[in-house]
């Protein structure tokens, strides 16, 4: 059984999967809680209307929605059990992303979801010609992590989340978080193996805000944490990895990103 130690309460936390029980419903309510620190980038709402595939019309409702703060993009968010098949799985996001989105219908509701659960007041001729020029992408967040899912998710162009809980026996939760989390980037650069072991070059203007005199930088990798060294040789720079298990592919090209918050991140290219 997974277990979470929190050292400075000194207490353990459990999986609330293996020790409790809890709907839908409740890991929809327990997201919402955390809407801030999850997306602090986007603007997060109930997207109860129904959605009708282009050519079945088979229609299905969706969980959440979220627009992008520099109304760039947006998404339609699917909160699922892990115990659920990966059918229902497929067809409910096969209809979110070959939906048929109205402009007009689309704005007049999410002008109400966003004034109501954002406190935020956006125009409707605005909202029209966001969602005409826009169409969503989808993402799943479940409960538990699966190989499947994230395999079959990803041939269909469908992001996969994760969000676990965890209970202590005084009633405390704690989370973990994992997966295709969106990250809105203010800058990059490429990465691309440098020919020795464990050690990427960064091609690009990117400023690295290393710390110490190792000059390190954390960077996420798949919902990882991972340390890095950087190096800087005959005008090149280069991130030596720190650490036992590099969880980035060998011969793998990678972007590496920064976002509003100096937090960066390997994202596959």
């Amino acid at each position: 059984m997974s277990r979470i130690l929190v050292p400075h309460d000194g207490g353990w936390y459990d999986r609330l999967k293996a020790v409790g029980y809890y709907s839908e419903g409740d890991l929809e309510d327990c997201i919402k809680q955390h809407l801030e620190s999850l997306f602090p980038d986007h603007l997060v709402f109930p997207y109860k209307q129904a959605v009708r595939h282009k050519t079945t019309a088979i229609a299905k409702d969706p969980d959440l929605a979220m627009i992008r703060r520099d109304f760039s993009g947006w998404s339609i968010v699917e909160v699922e059990l892990a115990g659920h098949p990966i059918q229902h799985v497929i067809e409910q996001t096969e209809t979110f992303r070959d939906g048929a989105y109205n402009p007009l219908d689309v704005a007049q509701y999410v002008k109400r979801q966003l004034f109501r659960h954002c406190a935020k007041r956006v125009g409707l001729k605005r909202l029209i010609s966001f969602f005409t020029a826009h169409s969503p992408t989808v993402l799943v967040i479940v409960d538990e992590h699966s190989s499947d899912w994230e395999v079959e998710l990803a041939k269909m162009g469908v992001d996969l989340c994760v969000f676990e809980i965890y209970k202590s026996v005084l009633g405390r939760n704690v989370f973990r978080t994992l997966g295709q989390y969106p990250i809105v980037a203010v800058d990059g650069a490429h990465c691309r193996p440098s020919g020795v072991a464990n050690t990427w070059e960064v091609v690009g203007n990117l400023l690295l805000k290393a710390r110490g005199k190792n000059k390190e930088v954390d960077v996420s990798a798949d919902g990882i944490t991972t340390r890095w060294s950087v190096i800087e040789d005959k005008g090149k720079r280069y991130l030596k990895f720190l650490g036992q298990y590099n969880p980035l592919v060998a011969h793998g090209e990678y972007a590496l990103v920064v976002d509003k918050r100096n937090k960066y991140y390997f994202q596959r290219t």
